[in-house]
């Protein structure tokens, strides 16, 4: 993994995000410390982002408490709805 400086990559944001692309990958530093990361966007990189999304974390812990409480939905119902939702786009 190339490491950039925050300065550099500011000045050279379109060249890095270019590479990001094509599949490089860029540890960010400032001050020489790591702060950040620039990934090329796979699903892998997806996942993770969405791992990350408070509104999933805060769905995740209320299915969590649901299941908890013996509240779940059956197969026939849950495909339905992914059904219903997918028609909406």
């Amino acid at each position: 993994m190339a490491s950039v400086g925050i300065r550099d990559l500011k000045t050279h944001a379109s060249d890095i995000v270019e590479r990001a692309e094509a599949g490089e990958a860029f540890l960010v530093t400032r001050r020489g410390k790591p702060v950040a990361v620039v990934l090329p966007f796979t699903v892998d990189a997806e996942d993770l982002i969405l791992a990350h999304a408070p509104q999933f974390i805060r769905l995740r812990k209320e299915g969590r408490a649901d299941l908890r409480k013996g509240k779940t939905v059956d197969w026939k119902t849950l495909k339905a709805k992914g059904r219903e939702l997918n028609s909406d786009r």
